[in-house]
């Protein structure tokens, strides 16, 4: 996938271009992009992509929305471009795509402003293709959490921003030169399910860590400080557990807006008040970002392995038996919770994390780390389904049992 995003002057517009060649591996008679902008609590905090452009190749007519779920002023959250023909599975499709993000201000969310900065993730129309699967037309989401479903990917990312600015954004990318009114930031990525851009007058921090390019951007020098220990030691404690980090780089935008965090494959988002989550978005460099998962269908599988990963670093695991037994299943899909934020957040989170740390108990931690590790070696960059953890929990009868009773297996 190549991408390009143009951001405007006053940071409320960002033009972009996509470019995608795509191997199906069945049939198919079109291709279908997610428009994460356009869910009803991202418009309402002022922010929507517009698609103004897209064909196919080979191409069979003009392009459609379906609604989806999205927010009723925007064009939909499904685009779907026809093809010519049926085309059988390993053919070569590509597909050539223009839009608009809108960016609001302060928002509690993956896109808008903040003072000078502004900031968007999963901007792009995303492919909504799963191999083994197919095409997730899962309606969107009605509160702030991930729905997509998204197959990792080559990618390169190019950010023209206003020569003022700089820019920390999921790669590596070199500073460019200063002259003129923009500057061109150019990074690529060998695999990526999507992508995170910042921009804005950072002061930026690059060290090593464990081999690790890591880029800390924020306001200031003491808050840009203050996450070096806290990723240094994420970083580092995490592959312990799980295998080596799995990007050559990390880029963490500290920005002044309100929130926690939000991670994207090499970059985190990280919104005022968010520096004790810094564990949490770096796990999910392994879970979602390497081990990918339908995070529609099966959200369990990146946020509560995220939280365990968060709880077991800090030392802050709760075992709480009321919570692993509470009604509501872990393996449940987004879009089942409706507009019941809180429960969603409970049980995928809290009670999915409990439910893995009771696993390891009943397994033994030894045997279970061994095994998980396992997992994210043989899953990665795939798309795991929770049949895949279980393939994986094969010898763990014990904490199989734990995992089926709290409905996560």
């Amino acid at each position: 996938m190549t991408l390009r995003f143009t951001i405007s002057a006053d940071h409320r517009t960002v033009h972009g271009t996509e470019h995608v060649v795509f191997h199906p591996d069945r049939p198919v008679t079109e291709l279908i992009f997610r428009l994460t902008a356009n869910t009803r609590p991202t418009v309402a905090e002022g922010n929507r992509i517009e698609v103004t452009g897209a064909e196919a190749h080979p191409g069979g007519g003009h392009y459609r929305f379906t609604p989806a779920n999205a927010d009723p002023t925007t064009q939909g959250g499904l685009l779907h471009l026809p093809l010519a023909r049926q085309l059988p599975a390993g053919s070569t499709v590509s597909a050539d795509l223009a839009f608009t993000l809108t960016l609001g201000r302060d928002s509690f969310d993956r896109f808008g402003t903040a003072g000078a900065f502004a900031y968007f993730g999963s901007a792009e129309p995303l492919l909504a293709w799963e191999r083994g699967f197919g095409w997730h037309e899962e309606g969107m989401i009605e509160f702030p959490a991930e729905s997509a479903t998204s197959e990792a990917m080559n990618v390169d990312l190019t950010v023209v921003a206003p020569a003022s600015d700089t820019v920390i954004m999921s790669g590596d990318p070199a500073d460019p030169p200063k002259g003129g009114a923009t500057r061109t930031w150019h990074s690529t990525i060998a695999a990526a399910r999507d992508v995170s851009v910042a921009a804005g007058p950072f002061s930026v921090r690059d060290i090593t860590v464990q081999g690790v390019k890591l880029r800390l951007g924020a306001p200031d020098a003491n808050i840009r400080d203050a996450l070096v220990p806290e990723f240094f030691r994420a970083i580092t404690e995490l592959a312990k557990r799980f295998g080596p980090f799995p990007f050559p780089s990390l880029s963490v935008a500290r920005l002044p807006a309100n929130g926690g965090g939000i991670e994207y494959p090499s970059s985190i988002l990280m919104l005022d008040g968010s520096r004790l989550v810094a564990v949490h978005e770096t796990a999910h460099q392994w879970f979602y970002a390497m081990v990918g998962d339908s995070q529609a269908l099966h959200p369990w599988l990146d946020e509560a392995f995220a939280q365990y990963a968060e709880e077991l670093v800090n030392g802050t695991q709760q075992r709480d038996a009321g919570a692993v037994s509470a009604p509501g299943d872990v393996d449940a899909s987004t879009e089942s919770y409706g507009s019941d934020m809180q429960r969603y957040y409970f049980t995928t989170y809290d009670k999915g994390a409990g439910a893995l740390a009771a696993a390891r108990d009943a397994a033994g931690p030894a045997k279970w780390d061994a095994a998980l590790r396992c997992y994210v070696a043989h899953n990665a960059w795939r798309i795991a389904n929770p049949s895949d953890l279980r393939a994986a929990l094969t010898r763990l009868a014990a904490a199989v049992r734990v995992l089926q009773k709290a409905g996560a297996l």
